[in-house]
């Protein structure tokens, strides 16, 4: 895989913010919150990504639906909606700021189970007892705010199972000129963090004309890279992979807390895993959880002189 056929996508959203002196304690919004309360530093964590070579920077509506909106933040439906159509809007003062009209903007469309916080993305199980109809009905309010707002694609991210994915995919179907990249997490090197084996989803969606890639996020890098390779066909892969993982610090579930720092870089395992990642068929690299704008630019560097 050619470096000039990698696109960069940006880091760890929360990350930079958190950085930038933001707050995510107890925030049921996540970094939706920062939408309503500081746009300023929102829109600078969006530039720092930028400034950091990023191509494609991701709207901060990952854990956004109506109902959590107005249950936060006391308000209107029109309120709630104005609120994610504003996450774009803040994505596009920072690329008018940086004077790069060649950014991508990517709506992110975080699963249900984000919206639960609770940690049930990493989980999954809550798809078992809610019917595609129903997921596809939660989910159109958000896409149908992002379109308006005229995102370049959309970001399905962090998806956990196999059922969520295809209800999001028929929802898309009914905007056929949009395109989007589908990335699950994933709780080990085989399988979705529902339990679903990535063999089999990957197959599942890979004619899909509008996915422009498929891949993982928010999932280790060491698993990242026999996920990916148990999908090639003759060693290569059939539709482009995405790939934005973690640092290589392991989620504690029980602690709501990063396990202990052993004394180990946990960039490190990011940065000798990208290789792969390219030379197996990755043309949208970029970071997630704990990855700052500062990790950024060393993935930059390291693809651009990989």
């Amino acid at each position: 895989m050619s470096k000039h056929q990698i696109k960069i996508l940006d880091g760890g959203l929360s990350t930079e913010l958190v950085s930038l002196g933001f707050s995510l304690e107890n925030c049921k919004l996540w970094t939706g919150k920062a939408i309503a309360e500081r746009p300023d530093l929102l829109k600078q964590a969006h530039l720092n990504f930028i400034k950091s070579g990023a191509e494609v920077i991701t709207t901060a509506s990952y854990q956004l639906s109506i109902e959590l909106i107005i249950q936060e933040l006391n308000c209107s439906e029109l309120q709630a909606r104005n609120l994610i159509k504003k996450s774009v809007q803040i994505v596009r003062e920072a690329i008018s700021e940086a004077n790069n009209q060649n950014i991508l903007i990517a709506g992110s469309i975080g699963p249900y189970g984000a919206c639960l916080c609770d940690g049930s993305e990493f989980r999954g199980d809550y798809v078992h007892d809610l019917s595609e109809e129903f997921l596809i009905e939660w989910h159109r309010p958000r896409l149908e705010c992002l379109l308006e707002e005229k995102v370049d694609l959309i970001a399905i991210e962090t998806f956990p199972s196999i059922k969520e994915a295809k209800a999001v995919l028929k929802l898309i179907s009914n905007y056929p000129e949009i395109k989007a990249w589908l990335a699950f997490s994933c709780k080990n090197e085989n399988e979705l963090s529902v339990g679903d084996k990535f063999s089999s989803a990957y197959p599942l969606f890979e004619k899909n004309q509008q996915l422009i890639a498929i891949g993982i996020n928010c999932s280790l890098p060491n698993d990242i890279t026999s996920l990916l390779e148990s999908v090639l066909k003759d060693g290569k892969a059939t539709k482009p992979f995405v790939v934005y993982s973690n640092d290589a610090k392991r989620w504690n579930e029980t602690n709501s807390e990063y396990d202990v720092d052993d004394g180990t870089d946990p960039i490190q395992p990011v940065l000798e895993n990208i290789p792969k990642w390219m030379e197996l068929g990755a043309t949208f690299i970029g970071g997630c959880c704990k990855i700052s704008s500062e990790h950024l630019k060393i993935i930059k560097n390291l693809i651009e002189n990989f």
